[in-house]
């Protein structure tokens, strides 16, 4: 029912490189992010075992040339279903368990105003240097992130949260067919729990709105309890779970 939501975070959330092998998206940026690093099992794959097997011998091949380690995203719709097991067979561990959440933006609450919130429809050297400072970027991964983010020809909204003029929480939001992904949600760490990342999103959710979006969507790591907490204030729902496989974990 929610392959097309896999579809839109893998567009709203680009690589720098995308090669298909057999149905599966092979996704690269330079190793940062896992969501942008990993293989997309989303389509069938018709083959028998043994060769399902010299698949991932492949898949692996691609990622060892590129320097990385191979990743696999594990989504209810993985094609072939088995995957999952077969990964296992061959030593690839489970990390970061996260949900896929939704929200209808019907009837969206309204953001208070106690704080100044700007959202630009363009990559800013402000909103790169907030990130990089709130989310302590290496210079590789903000060089990489700046190339990922400027290549996108999709709908995009920074959103810069102030406290007394100062820049003290960050986002991203990008829209697809109705839906605004939001990313890069951060904080200052000595301003948490004063509802800036609350007000931030709300102003974000409210800019998607006008430019058309229906629904929001977040991917959020089911560890992280402080944010499954808001956005379970908010009202986001879980659509379903995802997982990635990796090796040596």
């Amino acid at each position: 029912m929610y392959k097309s939501i896999e579809e839109i975070t893998l567009n709203t959330w680009p690589a720098e490189q995308s090669v298909l092998l057999n149905g599966w998206v092979l996704r690269t940026a330079a190793g940062y992010t896992k969501r942008a690093n990993s293989v997309n099992p989303l389509y069938s794959v018709e083959s028998s075992h043994t060769d399902l097997t010299n698949q991932i011998k492949l898949a692996e091949q691609y990622y060892k040339a590129a320097g990385l380690k191979p990743v696999f995203k594990i989504t209810p719709y993985i094609q072939p279903a088995n995957l999952d097991e077969l990964l296992a067979d061959r030593g690839y561990t489970v990390v970061e368990p996260s949900s896929v959440r939704l929200l209808d933006l019907e009837d969206l609450a309204t953001p208070d105003h106690r704080y100044e919130v700007q959202v630009q429809e363009s990559l800013t050297e402000e909103w790169l240097n907030v990130f990089t400072k709130l989310s302590v970027l290496s210079i590789e991964n903000r060089s990489t992130l700046t190339r990922m983010l400027c290549a996108s020809v999709l709908q995009q909204g920074y959103v810069l949260l102030y406290k007394n003029g100062v820049p003290a929480a960050c986002g991203l939001g990008v829209i697809q067919n109705g839906y605004i992904g939001l990313f890069d949600i951060i904080t200052a760490s000595d301003q948490r729990r004063q509802g800036m990342a609350e007000q931030l999103l709300l102003a974000l959710i409210h800019w998607g709105k006008t430019q058309g979006a229906t629904t929001a969507f977040l991917q959020v790591v089911q560890a992280n309890a402080g944010a499954s907490a808001l956005y379970d204030k908010l009202g986001f729902k879980e659509i379903y779970p995802y997982w990635y496989r990796v090796v040596g974990n």
